[in-house]
């Protein structure tokens, strides 16, 4: 049996391994299963990095690369999983009506108010590395999603264009 580093075992325990295939189970098919697991992957990892001391990446890393091989197959990777979350295809898993509330359900130790700060910071990170500028729909989502954070947290009522919907007596009134 290989050796774990301590950090790395921590992170990817066997209920976290449960806890991403539970999120999977949500999913409507195949497809939107494949994209829950890689964006429940790829923030609860963002959430772990995000910490003081010094961490041995290879090892990590080799520990999600396993997990994620055994759970989706080839062509997937901690590193194609990010570039994933700083992509607009991840848009249809994070606007879903199930992905969030159920994330959050098994994974409660990462409060809603973050998922946009590790979405930002891995946004600035890939389009850095590849010099892409950031702007476009993942850093509109972010933002949005920044206000929306910031409002409910000052208690203030979301800011929206959207019209009023009509009184059922306004709508029966003849024109």
């Amino acid at each position: 049996m290989k050796k774990k580093t301590y950090y790395s075992y921590i992170i990817l325990d066997q209920a976290v391994k449960e806890k991403v295939h539970a999120v999977m189970m949500y999913a409507n098919n195949r497809e939107q299963a494949v994209g829950f697991c890689r964006t429940t992957l790829g923030l609860y990892y963002l959430s772990k990095i995000m910490v003081e001391q010094e961490l041995d990446f290879k090892k990590i890393d080799q520990e999600f690369n396993v997990f994620i091989y055994r759970t989706l197959g080839k062509g997937h990777s901690i590193t194609s999983i990010l570039q994933y979350l700083s992509s607009k295809k991840v848009l249809w898993v994070l606007d879903s009506k199930s992905f969030i509330p159920t994330f959050l359900n098994y994974f409660s130790d990462i409060p809603f108010r973050n998922i946009p700060l590790l979405l930002s910071i891995n946004l600035s990170v890939s389009k850095k590395i590849s010099g892409v500028a950031t702007a476009g729909p993942m850093q509109d989502w972010i933002l949005d999603q920044s206000r929306r954070i910031e409002q409910a947290e000052s208690g203030a009522a979301p800011h929206t264009d959207a019209q009023p919907a009509p009184r059922a007596e306004d709508a029966a009134a003849p024109a």
